[in-house]
C-alpha cells in the first residue's frame, strides 16, 4: 500500500492527455501532467496562436489514494471521461513517489521558462527596471538605454549591461507581485 503523496500512472489517447486531466480535475480527482505552451500559425495566415500541448503524451499522474475508484472508472464501457486505463507492470499497479514526479515538474518548468524567454517585452528609455530572474536577480538598473523588445541594455552603477528582456520588470509590476 502507498503513502498518501504517491502517485499512479494512467493512460490514454495523445489527443486525449489533457482532455482527461480536465475531466478528471473536475470530478474531484488529483491529478497532472505536464503541459507546455506552443505557437502555430492560424490558417495561411502569419497570425500566431498558443496553444497547450503535453509534454508526455498519454501519460497523466493521479494520486494513488483514487486508484480504486479510477479502476472502476477504467472498466465501465461508457464513461464521462475520455478513455484511459491504469498502468500496470507485473501484475501490480506501479506507485510513484512525489520525488519521482519532481523531475517532470522541473521539465514543465523549464518549458514555461523557455516560452516566457521568446517573448518581447518592451520598456522606454529612462524606466527603472528589477531583475526578476537569474544571476543578477533582486538588482534595480537605474536607466534602460536601449532595447529591441528581446535584449536592454540597463545602467547598473555606472555599468550598462545587455539583458534578456524577459528576465526584467518593471517597479509596478514587482510590488503588486509582493503584495499578493
Amino acid at each position: 500500500m502507498g503513502r498518501g503523496n504517491d502517485w499512479c500512472i494512467l493512460r490514454t489517447g495523445a489527443s486525449r492527455t489533457l482532455p482527461l486531466v480536465a475531466s478528471l480535475e473536475a470530478a474531484g480527482f488529483d491529478v497532472w501532467s505536464p503541459v507546455q505552451t506552443l505557437t502555430r500559425r492560424r490558417g495561411r495566415t502569419r497570425e500566431r496562436v498558443e496553444y497547450a500541448a503535453p509534454i508526455m503524451p498519454t501519460f497523466v499522474f493521479a494520486r494513488a489514494i483514487h486508484r480504486d475508484e479510477l479502476l472502476r472508472l477504467a472498466s465501465l464501457p461508457f464513461s464521462d471521461h475520455p478513455g484511459f486505463s491504469v498502468f500496470r507492470h507485473l501484475g501490480g499497479i506501479p506507485l510513484i513517489s512525489d520525488a519521482e514526479v519532481a523531475g517532470a515538474r522541473r521539465i514543465e518548468d523549464r518549458c514555461k521558462r523557455a516560452a516566457k524567454q521568446g517573448q518581447r517585452q518592451a520598456f522606454a528609455v529612462g524606466q527603472r527596471v528589477r531583475v526578476t530572474e537569474g544571476a543578477a536577480a533582486g538588482l534595480f538598473g537605474e536607466v534602460v538605454q536601449d532595447g529591441d523588445g528581446k535584449f536592454v541594455i540597463v545602467a547598473f552603477a555606472g555599468i550598462n549591461l545587455k539583458i534578456g528582456a524577459w528576465l526584467l520588470g518593471t517597479d509596478a509590476v514587482q510590488k503588486r507581485a509582493d503584495a499578493a
